[in-house]
């Protein structure tokens, strides 16, 4: 049963052995934390074509669940291109929405509607809460409080059982924690009455059919025996809940993460979440691979200082290329003036400026971006809603396969949560200022993690080379005088090692290493000459 798919072991030459261990590992559940640019895709890809080729599964009985449509399409098209062309590969809302659905075809009743706009729902919540004069919500209030509703609903919480929660995780809801509590159900039952899901309801609607409906968990569990999770590190509690109502206590479960690349927080992720995929199936082997194959060492060297102590064991691949760049401008406009020189000193033969990205905290800093770019005629691509959490839901499988993957030769512009699972030979990362990254929403220990995390994102973006830029803000009244994002010093300081250790010798040091380097020479030709007169004599 290989449906056509081939498998040659030629296909492992190159791995390293913990690549190859967790491509050909017989055990039933793995979880691989793979460092940025271990090859964790094509790990994964080839797992999928292997067991596929021995006949251990069919295609469409493998489900693999990414978090985004760009890496949905990407898995697809690397096993299509082994002639694997069944597999299906979605987000997790994707596998959610296709439970329910499938629940009320066979139900007799019409597909979901879904309202993608959460924005919309809270307003008119909003609107009735006033009405019945149960609140008053001024507008400035709608945007903290939908945060906190799409907080609350990520980790599977209720009214009820949002009020222990939230004093455990120092939650600051724009209410006082019981009237949010009450609010919390009353946005549910406003979308129940008005027969929508949210993307987050959507979860939990299919975490109720197949906890509670016999029928629909055998039918998927036959369906879809061989399950994969790619960016593990990204789920929250909600969708933790959904995989283990798939997967159930003895499953064919494959898991892919980094817990340095968690970013996702406000979605309510968590990279503790690796370690309760441990704890619910304690057999789970756990590899790691933390060679990174696509940085230089000087990248990985700057990226590391950005990880807890613990965490720093990457090993780079690569030792060729430039010492990362540091500088700073005082005006937001003059940082991206720089941004777009340095681009175009870049741009050569055999470098496409599609081989080029500028990353930033947010969307506003790179309309400043966008600009300078565009007056130094640089053409330039904005990264959009492809690269975001349930963002395939609205296309069809062949709609996800038609994708451009050279993509126009134009400078991507990216946030940096949206630039994660890319790549670029040569990354500009703009706004390393206090208030920019970390953020100045970022208040606590676990906030200001999760900012250091994106911080390592961004750098280990780039293959080649890097340049990190900030601005004082002298022109920006919100910010009159920015100082240098706390994250600088460290890397700087490494920068510096690195500039002495690569810096010519003069003066009396170069003296003192030519003076060894003839010592050692002095005593290698010693040594030869004794083996020659060892060798010469009678024995």
């Amino acid at each position: 049963m290989n449906d056509g798919a081939e498998f040659s072991d030629d296909l492992l030459v190159g791995l390293t052995p913990e690549q190859r261990e967790a491509v050909t590992s017989n055990a039933r559940r793995l979880l691989v934390r793979a460092t940025a640019g271990s090859g964790k895709t094509h790990v994964l890809t080839l797992r999928i074509q292997r067991r596929i080729a021995r006949g251990d599964y069919s295609p469409d009985q493998v489900l693999a669940m990414t978090f985004t449509r760009k890496a949905g399409d990407e898995l697809r098209r690397r096993l299509a291109q082994s002639g694997i062309r069944d597999v299906r590969a979605g987000t997790f809302h994707r596998a959610a929405l296709t439970i329910v659905n499938q629940y009320r075809r066979d139900s007799g009743r019409s597909p979901v509607t879904l309202e993608t706009n959460r924005r919309r729902l809270v307003g008119a919540l909003a609107t009735q809460l006033s009405q019945s004069g149960v609140v008053r919500l001024d507008d400035w209030q709608l945007p903290r409080l939908e945060l906190e509703i799409g907080w609350a609903l990520s980790q599977g919480l209720t009214g009820a059982t949002y009020l222990r929660q939230a004093r455990r995780h120092r939650r600051e809801a724009p209410l006082p924690a019981a009237a949010f509590a009450d609010v919390l159900d009353r946005y549910v039952g406003l979308c129940h009455s008005r027969g929508v899901l949210d993307f987050d309801l959507l979860l939990s609607e299919a975490i109720t059919l197949l906890r509670d409906e016999p029928v629909v968990r055998a039918a998927f569990r036959h369906r879809t025996p061989s399950l994969y999770v790619d960016e593990a590190q990204d789920m929250n509690p909600l969708q933790f809940m959904l995989l283990r109502e798939m997967a159930g206590d003895d499953p064919d479960l494959f898991s892919v993460g980094d817990p340095n690349q968690s970013i996702y927080g406000f979605n309510g992720a968590s990279p503790h979440l690796l370690g309760e995929l441990i704890n619910t199936w304690p057999d789970t082997v756990v590899l790691d691979l933390t060679r990174n194959h696509r940085s230089t060492a000087r990248i990985v060297a700057i990226a590391n200082t950005l990880l807890e102590e613990g965490a720093r064991g990457i090993v780079p691949a690569r030792d060729d290329g430039p010492t990362p760049i540091v500088r700073s401008y005082n005006t937001d406009e003059e940082e991206a003036r720089q941004v777009a020189t340095w681009l175009t000193v870049n741009h050569r033969p055999g470098t496409p400026w599609r081989a080029m990205a500028v990353l930033a905290r947010t969307n506003v800093q790179l309309d400043v971006v966008a600009s300078a770019l565009e007056a130094a005629a640089i053409p330039i691509e904005r990264r959009g809603p492809d690269h975001s959490p349930a963002s395939d839901l609205f296309v069809s499988s062949d709609q996800g396969r038609r994708t451009d993957h050279d993509g126009p030769d134009a400078v991507a512009l990216s946030t940096i949560h949206r630039a994660k699972g890319l790549e670029f030979e040569h990354v500009a990362v703009v706004g390393w200022a206090e208030g920019l990254l970390p953020n100045y929403n970022a208040t606590t220990t676990a906030q200001l993690d999760e900012e250091g995390r994106l911080a390592y994102v961004a750098i280990s973006r780039a293959e080649r080379s890097v340049l990190l830029t900030w601005s004082r803000g002298r022109n920006d009244p919100r910010y009159p005088d920015r100082a240098p994002s706390r994250y600088l010093a460290p890397i700087e300081a490494v920068i510096a090692t690195i500039n002495r250790r690569d810096a010519p010798l003069t003066g009396d040091a170069r003296r003192a290493r030519l003076a060894a380097i003839r010592r050692d020479l002095a005593a290698v030709n010693d040594e030869v000459a004794l083996r020659n007169d060892g060798e010469s004599s009678p024995s």
